[in-house]
């Protein structure tokens, strides 16, 4: 069984795109192959706006969504960090 948690920072791409990619890296298959896709399982621009900068162009410093998607615990929190954990590591 796999210990590592792959974290990626979300300051170069969406939130959607880093938890996508993370997926699809510990699935060994190419993000558009995932099924089901990640709209079926959350909002996708919800997801993405609930990160998105400030009114004022200021990073989201806090907060935190956790959700389960194809068998991983995937948590985005508010200063850009993606964590993907196999649910059998709970």
């Amino acid at each position: 069984m796999e210990t590592a948690t792959p974290t990626q920072s979300v300051s170069s791409s969406s939130p959607v795109t880093t938890v996508v990619e993370l997926v699809a890296d510990r699935e060994g298959t190419d993000p558009m192959e995932l099924q089901p896709p990640l709209y079926d399982v959350i909002d996708p621009e919800a997801l993405n706006a609930l990160f998105a900068p400030t009114s004022r162009g200021r990073p989201r410093e806090s907060g935190e969504v956790t959700f389960e998607y194809l068998g991983y615990d995937v948590t985005v929190r508010g200063d850009g960090d993606v964590s993907v954990r196999d649910t059998t590591e709970r």
